[in-house]
């Protein structure tokens, strides 16, 4: 476990669908943003208008504060299962900053896309489902992060899960806490768990889409647990 000083908890809003949406999450304090590049997600947004909404957020006349790139939050594409031909593709051409692998790709996959895009990847695994430790044990020498959901979910769906198995994997590896957060849950999720973030998606949208209000109050609760844990940003 590294040790070191406890760092804040992070915030990553996923299933980012417009400029509009991108730069309100921004505005409430996201430190991620998740835009879906699956087929096979109902949140999958268009190439050309993921790139017009992350080349907006680092704009100088972006509307956050402080301006530019720099005081924008980090970026994450969202795969499932996908040519690592495509991945390194439309990584390139929207300029994430992360790749998101939220299928069930092996540590090979995730070493091959790091080396084809030059970025850290974060890796989706289910800690209750079967077979899974090994996975988890190869993805940890792999993967930058670790996102801790559902069993059976490629993320999105909301399901809730003992969220406080993902705790001693949090005190040695960094850690995305998914999986059924909202408003109203995450202060404790994460204080259960002390992840080095949470991750939401469906417990910000109202009738299938990203609602700025519940996304502004998911940042505030989360951001009220000031403590993550101690293992630092590789970035």
């Amino acid at each position: 476990m590294t040790s070191g000083p406890t760092q804040p908890l992070r915030v990553k809003i996923c299933g980012i669908r417009s400029i509009d949406v991108a730069l309100a999450a921004a505005q409430a304090g996201a430190d991620l943003l998740g835009f879906n590049f699956a087929p096979i997600s109902k949140r999958r947004i268009d190439v050309a208008v993921a790139r017009e909404a992350i080349l907006t957020l680092r704009s100088a006349e972006s509307p956050l504060p402080p301006r530019g790139r720099e005081g924008a939050p980090r970026t994450a594409g969202i795969f499932v299962n996908q040519p690592i031909t495509e991945v390194a593709r439309i990584a390139r051409e929207v300029q994430l900053d992360y790749v998101q692998l939220s299928g069930d790709e092996d540590a090979a996959y995730c070493r091959t896309i790091h080396l084809e895009t030059g970025l850290p990847v974060i890796a989706a695994v289910r800690l209750t489902q079967d077979g899974e430790a090994a996975r988890i044990s190869a993805l940890r020498q792999a993967a930058e992060l670790l996102l801790t959901d559902a069993a059976g979910s490629w993320g999105g769906s909301g399901q809730t899960w003992r969220w406080q198995e993902a705790a001693g994997l949090a005190a040695e590896f960094p850690v995305l806490l998914a999986g059924g957060l909202n408003p109203d849950n995450v202060a404790d999720a994460a204080a259960a768990v002390r992840p080095w973030g949470v991750d939401v998606a469906s417990g910000v949208e109202t009738d299938g889409t990203t609602d700025p209000d519940k996304v502004r109050a998911f940042i505030a609760s989360a951001k009220s647990t000031t403590k993550g844990n101690t293992n630092g940003h590789h970035r």
